[in-house]
């Protein structure tokens, strides 16, 4: 668990650099909401290895609510994708303990809830504190 929490802290600080750098070419609103639609597909991913149909609808209905989330969050309160980075990580933390998926390996849930929970204070913090396109 050790390993797991210090590689999710060293995959989730390149953001800290990384989203300054992109401001120049788009919002880090943008960057925020792409992030987490694309986390959330990674389990339809994981379901598709599994080749369970039952697993891809259950995943492709998660990952259309986080999308939800994220389009919601771009258009009204940039806030709301942070939350649903964050609700990302306790999904990835839950779903490994209750779900029949096998293809997500088994560091993946401590990793990824370490990075979601990094990201989502992050962004949280930076759109609480800017207002306009940030």
């Amino acid at each position: 668990m050790i390993l797991e929490l210090f590689w999710g802290i060293v995959a989730a600080l390149p953001i800290f650099f990384l989203a300054p750098l992109f401001k120049k070419y788009f919002s880090v609103k943008l960057l925020a909401a792409t992030i987490l639609i694309a986390i959330a597909f990674i389990y339809v991913g994981f379901a598709l290895k599994e080749d369970s149909v039952s697993d891809i609808i259950i995943e492709v209905i998660a990952a259309l609510a986080f999308y939800f989330i994220a389009v919601i969050g771009y258009t009204k309160k940039p806030q709301l994708i942070a939350f649903g980075i964050l609700l990302h990580g306790l999904w990835d933390l839950t779903h490994h303990l209750i779900s029949g998926l096998n293809a997500n390996p088994d560091y993946w849930p401590i990793f990824c809830l370490t990075i979601d929970v990094i990201w989502s204070i992050y962004f949280y913090f930076l759109f609480k504190n800017q207002k306009g396109n940030v």
